[in-house]
């Protein structure tokens, strides 16, 4: 399923909500919080539905989000809590970048795998002898020798492209053994999307593998950038006109390009627009840890990324209501 930008968020969830009711024998769901024992049933009928498979998200610190949302979801869905674990006994941490949580009685796996711009990240030596990281966009990530043996497959990549030696371009990208002293950050985007396309082309079975792309979400910080003093504390509602709602990265516009171009079909979780709207969503100051008797520092706020439960929520139950459609297809092919 892929969600356009043209489609009302609002909308594309009450669609969700009757697929599910539909695959659920006609009950009328509710998916917000709330609602316990419902809530207990969709998620096992998710879990359901992953039986016997491999579940991998694949990106930067965004999936990472989703990631962490899917597992609080499907946990909801277990009788016995204990029967969910990461099975290198690993807790999750910003500073490390697999997991493999195993749900024991589905026999499925929920995993994460960091790789910030699905290609392959590098150092090169300079002058005075100093490291400098590089970037090579015609290359794939050394972690995609794991994305091959997942079945249902979430990429994500962008939240690192906007900002710093990325940004500037300067000594960074590279193609072969070139290293271009000044190379445009979009149009290095748009290479390195496009080795990635080229690689789920080469290496994916769309009859036995499904690919999912997340798009890009929306920051909302004022006064600046996340290192630069910008805030996002205090909001307590949505943003409901502006510019922003109808804004549309570049990115974007190079990942609708990408995409269509490719050979096997990826499912566009287009959820930038309704990004748009949470301004009130992201951790803000509220995402570090807390000493006791001190009050949490307001510098270099999370605007970024999003509180659980939140907006990932929704992007994972896409996922879900996208399973459903495509299980409901394959069910009445056989029929």
């Amino acid at each position: 399923m892929s969600v356009t930008r043209f489609i009302n968020p609002v909308l594309a969830l009450m669609l969700m909500k009757l697929l599910i009711a539909k695959a659920m024998g006609g009950v009328t769901l509710s998916i917000s919080n709330g609602g316990g024992s419902l809530r207990a049933v969709i998620f096992q009928d998710f879990l359901v539905r992953l039986r016997g498979k491999r579940l991998m998200l694949v990106g930067d610190s965004m999936n990472r989000n989703q990631f962490e949302s899917i597992l609080c979801l499907l946990r909801e869905g277990l009788h016995n809590k204990s029967r969910m674990h990461e099975i290198h006994g690993h807790k999750i941490t910003k500073g490390r970048g697999y997991y493999v949580f195993k749900f024991e009685d589905y026999d499925c796996t929920v995993e994460f795998v960091r790789s910030h711009f699905l290609v392959k990240e590098g150092v090169r030596i300079n002058a005075q002898g100093s490291s400098n990281p590089t970037l090579s966009i015609d290359q794939i990530d050394k972690t995609a020798k794991r994305w091959k043996r997942a079945d249902i497959l979430v990429f994500n990549t962008g939240h690192w492209w906007s900002h710093g030696k990325t940004a500037r371009g300067k000594n960074y990208y590279k193609e072969g053994d070139y290293l271009y002293p000044k190379f445009d950050a979009s149009e290095a985007y748009r290479r390195a999307l496009r080795t990635w396309a080229s690689w789920i082309d080469r290496n994916v079975n769309p009859s036995k593998q499904l690919i999912f792309y997340r798009g890009y979400s929306s920051a909302h910080f004022r006064g600046g950038d996340w290192d630069s003093g910008g805030s996002c504390n205090g909001e307590k509602e949505p943003v409901l006109s502006g510019a922003i709602l109808d804004n549309y990265p570049l990115k974007m516009k190079i990942v609708d390009e990408v995409i269509k171009e490719m050979r096997v079909p990826v499912k566009l979780l287009n959820v930038t627009r309704l990004t748009n709207f949470r301004k009130d969503g992201h951790p803000s100051i509220y995402g570090k840890n807390a000493t006791a008797g001190k009050k949490v520092s307001t510098r270099k706020q999370d605007c970024s990324h999003w509180c659980l439960p939140g907006v990932p929520d929704a992007w994972n139950e896409l996922i879900y209501a996208t399973l459903i459609i495509q299980q409901t297809k394959s069910k009445s092919k056989n029929s």
